[in-house]
């Protein structure tokens, strides 16, 4: 069994050491036993290898020279201490002595490791994880391959040289035009501006993991080529440097994982850029015209936010290796279509944002049929005048939002309700002046914003809906009972209907009876009417303190808090209140508000409530 070699060099904390010291460990084998001892009955052989990556730190450390360590075997509650063994290296590979073991899997619990002086330096204890088993099968020699970071000291001077080289190469020699607190007396690294450093448990620091490059890197065109020479560089920013405009290939060499290029002229990569540990990309803001096709190769990439570019189309062949993608976010851009494949081979995706692409009027058809993670489709601002036949074929999507299309009518069947789990629609900012009924279990949140509505669609078809957004329509009216149905409406958005003049006493909310007072509201929790300059209306006094609901937990009962049904009325003057029924209440209403200054405002409320769309 192989086991692939970190793509990535991992963050050097305490545990990384028991990597270094754990898998060499197993080198100790029985070698000079087992050289010429044929294999046991119930044997096999195993020889671990790990490749050498080389971090620095500029916190001192005692060299590892030494190490025991304890397993323990699958099925077996005792365990077995390996007798204290040499740390030894091969040029860039280190390799074990071939390792007899019986059959089974193995953990590996914990290790102590000696510096050379024989002083014991760690103690650690492992997790319980699949990182640190392996297994030993009958007459078969196996070779592991492991993760291992190997620990150098670099001093505080050397770094200093380095970022001194660093802008010189951009800035030039005047070190009065350098970040002000770059200077050779300042010995706190800490307090040196655009750096970002990895540090141990007592916050002592490790290594140089970041460099941000802004506007006191004024004028630099070209990220200098001995950036590369910063081998514990994991993170890159580049922002509102309007005349940056080039990559070095010199990135290669780099064990760079995160690279943000933000507000610059950036118009291309270099064609053959590959950088082996890179896990997110993200060009926003640029002058980006094509799709950068040496991306493509980049099969570790994670994370790709092409945003605010002029690429036109995208390649068919672009997403081809990037299995192991989770986020994509191409936003203003020009394209009008994606590769045929987008859904398929990015079926680790949760949510594709393809939003404000003027242009895309068109998604791909084909869908993963399972294994997918695909739950949210964010296609605000594009040209779409129906919903994608791709929507109703995604069987874990939750989130679709379609704000600001071409959509005059929404054929509801498109969304194949019961073939999949939605649960958030967003249809703002289209010119619907109606909207069907929508039947679901699953539908939380419906949003309708400034569509030109006359009326409330019917929401008979969704028990289960808790937010509901109508804000900026021509809502004239809310009839008797109009939300009888939905008994866990929260929340309610109606601001800007400015025509909207007649709602009943209770608003039409499900209430119910509790502690002996009728017509409570006990799930509303907000209601906007800012905005309704025609509504004359007062708030019922069972709204300003309802009391809370007990919750039950694992450490008691517990009796939540009173609250009142928040309603936003400003310019909306006919929107009175009145007085509280239980004079003890907190929310207890004086001259026609809430003694509570409440915190926030609706906007705020409603961000919250789906922050996640």
């Amino acid at each position: 069994m192989n086991v692939l070699i970190c793509g990535r060099i991992m963050k050097i904390k305490n545990y990384l050491l028991y990597c270094l010291v754990l898998f060499t460990a197993f080198f100790i084998s029985c070698k000079d036993e087992n050289a010429e001892t044929p294999l046991a009955e119930g044997q096999g052989e195993v020889t671990f290898r790990f490749y050498e990556h080389t971090v620095y730190t500029i916190d001192d450390i005692a060299d590892v020279a030494r190490i025991k360590v304890t397993l323990q075997k699958e099925g077996s509650e005792e365990e077995l201490v390996l007798p204290t063994i040499d740390v030894n290296a091969d040029g860039e590979e280190m390799v074990s002595e071939v390792l007899r073991l019986d059959v089974g899997t193995y953990s590996v619990v914990r290790y102590i490791a000696y510096n050379n002086k024989g002083d014991q330096i760690h103690d650690m204890y492992l997790p319980e994880s699949g990182d640190n088993t392996f297994v030993i099968k009958h007459e078969e020699a196996v070779a592991f391959y492991f993760p291992v970071n190997i620990l150098e000291v670099q001093s505080a001077d050397m770094l200093k040289n380095k970022l001194f080289g660093l802008c010189t190469e951009i800035l030039g020699p005047d070190s009065t035009l350098w970040p002000k607190t770059w200077r050779e007396e300042n010995d706190d690294f800490k307090t040196w501006e655009n750096l970002e450093f990895e540090e141990d448990g007592n916050h002592n620091i490790l290594y140089l993991a970041g460099i941000v490059f802004d506007e006191k890197f004024k004028g630099m065109k070209k990220l200098p080529a001995n950036i590369s020479r910063f081998t514990t560089l994991e993170n890159i920013m580049i922002r509102d440097i309007p005349e940056f405009e080039e990559l070095p290939i010199e990135l290669n060499e780099s064990n760079l994982q995160s690279l943000e290029i933000i507000n610059t002229s950036l118009a291309s990569l270099p064609e053959n850029l590959q950088i082996k540990h890179l896990y997110k990309i993200s060009i926003i803001d640029s002058k980006l015209t094509e799709f950068p096709s040496c991306l493509s190769n980049h099969k570790g990439l994670e994370m790709v936010d092409l945003v605010g570019n002029e690429i036109a189309q995208i390649p068919e062949n672009a997403f081809d290796n990037w299995e192991k993608l989770s986020q994509l976010r191409i936003q203003r851009t020009k394209i009008s279509s994606l590769p045929a494949n987008t859904f398929t081979k990015l079926y680790r995706v949760y949510t594709f944002d393809f939003r404000w692409n003027e242009n895309l009027s068109t998604l791909p058809v084909d869908v993963p049929q399972e294994h997918t993670k695909f739950q949210g489709l964010l296609l605000d601002g594009c040209a779409f005048t129906d919903i994608p036949e791709a929507v109703g074929k995604i069987r874990e999507l939750r989130t679709l939002s379609m704000a600001g299309n071409k959509l005059t009518t929404v054929d509801l069947s498109k969304l194949n309700i019961g073939h999949n789990e939605l649960d958030q629609v967003f249809f703002d900012n289209n010119k619907l002046t109606s909207f069907g009924k929508l039947q679901s279990d699953k539908i939380i949140l419906v949003s309708l914003n400034n569509c030109g509505l006359t009326e409330i669609p019917d929401l008979s078809g969704m028990p289960n809906l808790r937010y509901l957004s109508v804000a900026n329509n021509n809502i004239a009216a809310i009839p008797v009972g109009k939300f009888k149905d939905n008994a866990l409406l929260s929340v309610i958005d109606l601001s800007e209907n400015t025509t909207l003049s007649s709602v009943p006493a209770d608003f039409g909310v499900y209430t119910e009876t509790k502690n002996s007072r009728n017509d409570v509201p006990v799930n509303l929790t907000a209601l906007d009417l800012d905005g309704c300059l025609s509504l004359t209306w007062t708030v019922p006094a069972n709204w300003c303190c309802i009391e809370g609901e007990y919750m039950f937990g694992g450490n008691g009962d517990k009796l939540l808090p009173a609250h009142p049904v928040i309603v936003y009325n400003r310019d909306a003057k006919g929107v009175t209140y009145e007085k509280c029924w239980n004079k003890d209440c907190p929310f207890r209403l004086e001259a026609n508000h809430y003694q509570l200054n409440f915190a926030q405002d609706f906007d705020e409320i409603w961000a919250e409530l789906h922050k996640e769309k």
